[in-house]
């Protein structure tokens, strides 16, 4: 698949791509504009290198290829931008096989079954008497004609197989189809009946605008008050959430995303112009969830209800969100002087908690102004948890203040910058009413309190040698990668070697951010890494469930990775082989940063220039660093003697 994806990226021209999402402007022999992944309208920081076919922002440090690009813009899978590009560029892909073609007439066959089933919904609730009930439920909630058509709302009639019978007639559907699409279910005697009965309907939609399953209300005292489609091969809830497609532009264009429960909801602040709401269906917020918002923003607010069962599902949203989003380590200095490394969310994530017993849906509706109000105040994730975790606590009592330290250390102690430390720490010394020195001495790691010896660094194990079967630069990446997924001790050591590599030379912060994936230039090597990582912090539990929820393409790269590559059996050859690997990856990296610099000191202006030499002259000290053995302080080195 690699000399497919190098085609693509030889025949699809980057700023021709780039240019249709944004504005680009001809500066020397590169491109700048301003980021459409985050908010900047003063300095464009968006850059695009045509002779690497790369892109990089210097605000919030995107960078990749034509694939990252649209994936993170669109919100889409490789798979789906291998398909698109591979289209534009005239390139086919992989012979497909005729399973492959059955299974794409079969999956068109239930979207094309799911697309009418919408249609003869929304024709019932807006023109037929049955749908009276639900238009006279809709006017009292204050719903649209105009929202009703954008999100295509209909109404299943109150009948045992009305859809069915439709659908049969219409579309010569059989009952096994829909109940392959979610619509039917199969009578413990004989026959199928209508899954969906006497409900308000609210179709699914993926990112790509496609109906894939609903969401049915109930009118009335009937139960369940909410029935989702049940999991198929398009609808999966855990992976889908309501109102992206429609709010995606929205939610880009203002970098935040408010996520609310219900459907309604959604609707509501839609109506009232705020688009960038929505909701996931019926279920916790999940690391596919995550992921997804992850690609569209850098501002995440839940809106929850601000009783206990709201403070608790908050909880539970953030946990999925600081395990599954985008990170960044920070530099922390310690009492001995050192510095440790900690990781911090590349993402602001606040809550905003409604007043008890009132719905997204009632405040919109009643004022307009209140919602945009809650969600401009919400707190702070931090904030949050310190109200959260201490709300069913005595902190007049010695029990309660030592418990609310205890849960709120680990917090603490992740937060990077000093000075917001501090201030929390404040806080919570505010709050117990005790010292904030006690508080301080609570939460410091014991590995950074004075007096602690600092273990001497191991010396790495293993004969050095060059490994023949790495000398191509794509195979070093293949190599280091089915180590990282096979040996989960890499990770930790190449991610030290980065940090190392910043606290050396600061003025490389501006350039990248220290994550391994800076490392890939191969797409699907960099794709494969970033689902890899947020499965878990040693990859997902279970890799070969994990490895089969991948597009096809993907299948058979990790594949090839696991499978064909000869593995070492011994931990010492699993560093040392690690290390080979990365040594040539990091200068390449070094390299490519160094053409990038000397492009953009040609067309900077003079005050910018004095900063771009500065991290030329780091990268050139980097590239010798890297590259020379350390000289002895002590015996002559030969090198001193070369002529050149």
């Amino acid at each position: 698949m690699s000399q497919v994806t190098d085609q693509i990226k030889e025949r699809v021209d980057i700023v021709s791509l780039i240019s249709e999402y944004v504005p680009l402007r001809k500066a020397g022999r590169t491109w700048t504009g301003f980021c459409p992944f985050h908010s900047n309208t003063r300095t464009p920081a968006f850059t695009v290198f045509p002779d690497t076919q790369s892109f990089h922002c210097f605000g919030c440090k995107a960078n990749g290829t034509i694939f990252d690009f649209v994936m993170r813009r669109e919100g889409l899978e490789f798979g789906e931008v291998l398909q698109q590009l591979a289209q534009r560029a005239g390139v086919e892909l992989k012979p497909r096989t005729e399973k492959d073609d059955q299974e794409d007439a079969r999956r068109a066959r239930l979207g094309e079954i799911l697309s009418a089933t919408a249609r003869f919904w929304t024709h019932l609730l807006l023109r037929s008497p049955k749908g009276a009930a639900a238009r006279e439920y809709l006017d009292g909630r204050g719903i649209s004609a105009e929202m009703i058509e954008s999100f295509q709302l209909g109404y299943a009639p109150n009948e045992w197989s009305a859809t069915l019978a439709y659908l049969n007639d219409r579309l010569n559907a059989t009952p096994e189809e829909l109940v392959a699409a979610g619509l039917a279910l199969e009578r413990e005697s004989s026959g199928y009946y209508d899954r969906f009965r006497g409900r308000i309907m609210f179709p699914i939609h993926d990112g790509r605008g496609r109906i894939v399953g609903f969401g049915g209300r109930a009118m009335g005292d009937a139960h369940p008050k909410y029935l989702n489609s049940p999991q198929t091969d398009l609808f999966d809830k855990g992976r889908l959430l309501y109102g992206l497609y429609q709010g995606r532009e929205a939610i880009r264009a203002a970098d935040h995303v408010v996520v609310v429960e219900g459907y309604v909801d959604v609707i509501m602040a839609h109506q009232h112009g705020f688009r960038n709401v929505i909701a996931p269906m019926g279920t916790a917020l999940t690391d596919e969830h995550a992921a997804l918002l992850n690609k569209l923003t850098h501002r995440i607010t839940l809106a929850m209800d601000g009783d206990a069962a709201g403070r608790t599902a908050a909880l539970r949203g953030l946990e999925t969100l600081r395990e599954h989003l985008d990170s960044h380590a920070v530099p922390v200095p310690t009492a001995s002087g050192m510095l440790r490394w900690e990781r911090e969310l590349s993402a602001e994530v606040r809550i905003a908690l409604l007043p008890p017993g009132r719905d997204p849906d009632d405040i919109v509706r009643a004022d307009p102004q209140q919602w945009a109000t809650l969600i401009d105040q919400a707190q702070p994730l931090l904030d949050f948890y310190v109200s959260a975790l201490t709300s069913d606590l005595d902190l007049t009592g010695a029990r309660g203040k030592a418990t609310a330290v205890e849960r709120l250390q680990p917090l603490l102690e992740q937060i990077g910058d000093p000075v917001m430390q501090t201030h929390y720490i404040q806080k919570l010394a505010a709050l117990i009413d005790a010292p904030e020195q006690i508080v301080r001495d609570a939460i410091q790691p014991r590995s950074s309190r004075p007096g602690k010896r600092r273990e001497p660094p191991q010396p790495q194990a293993g004969p050095r040698q060059v490994l023949i079967a790495l000398e191509q630069e794509a195979q070093r990446e293949d190599y280091l990668l089915s180590l990282l997924v096979r040996h989960p001790q890499v990770r930790s050591q190449i991610e030290e070697a980065l940090r190392d590599d910043l606290a050396a030379s600061p003025a490389l912060r501006e350039l990248w951010s220290g994550e391994i994936g800076e490392l890939f230039e191969r797409v699907e090597n960099r794709v494969l890494w970033d689902a890899w990582r947020t499965a878990g912090p040693d990859g997902p539990p279970d890799p070969a469930h994990w490895a089969t929820t991948l597009p096809p393409e993907l299948q058979e790269h990790y594949d090839r990775l696991i499978n064909a590559m000869n593995q070492p059996s011994r931990t010492y050859k699993v560093s040392h082989e690690a290390q080979e690997c990365f040594q040539p990856l990091r200068r390449r990296l070094a390299q490519r940063w160094s053409q990038r610099i000397g492009q953009l000191i040609d067309i900077a202006q003079s005050e910018e220039q004095e900063r771009l030499l500065e991290q030329a002259m780091a990268l050139t000290s980097y590239l010798r660093m890297s590259s020379e053995p350390r000289r002895s302080t002590y015996f002559h080195d030969s090198r001193d003697s070369l002529k050149f």
